[in-house]
């Protein structure tokens, strides 16, 4: 039996560098309810790994403050993203349906 090696290539970064894990900076848990939130998140950050904890959430990420509503992103409960996210972001939520839920929020450096 022989070692098989693998390339993982994404058109954004050169075949000799990837970058398949990220260091973790602050965490934070969101709570998404009958109104919008609005947190602002670390400014230096660029990505952030969110999670749908407890019930579908819509959320809004922008560069000033943000309002979340019935029209805005979805994650479903459960799911995870990783998302790109402008410098000086802000992120905004609120429950998708009439559960709360809470937003997990991990922001990579």
């Amino acid at each position: 039996m022989t070692a098989t090696s693998h390339t993982i290539y994404r058109g954004e970064y050169s075949n000799r560098y990837v970058e398949p894990y990220r260091l973790v900076g602050t965490a934070r848990q969101l709570s998404a309810g009958s109104a919008s939130a609005n947190t602002a998140l670390t400014s230096s950050i660029s990505r952030i790994s969110i999670r749908a904890v407890g019930a579908d959430i819509r959320y809004s990420i922008g560069n000033s403050a943000q309002t979340a509503s019935a029209t805005s992103h979805f994650i479903a409960s459960g799911e995870r993203l990783e998302l790109r996210v402008p410098e000086g972001a802000n992120i905004a939520v609120i429950r998708n349906a009439s559960t709360d839920g809470t937003l997990e929020v991990s922001e990579l450096l």
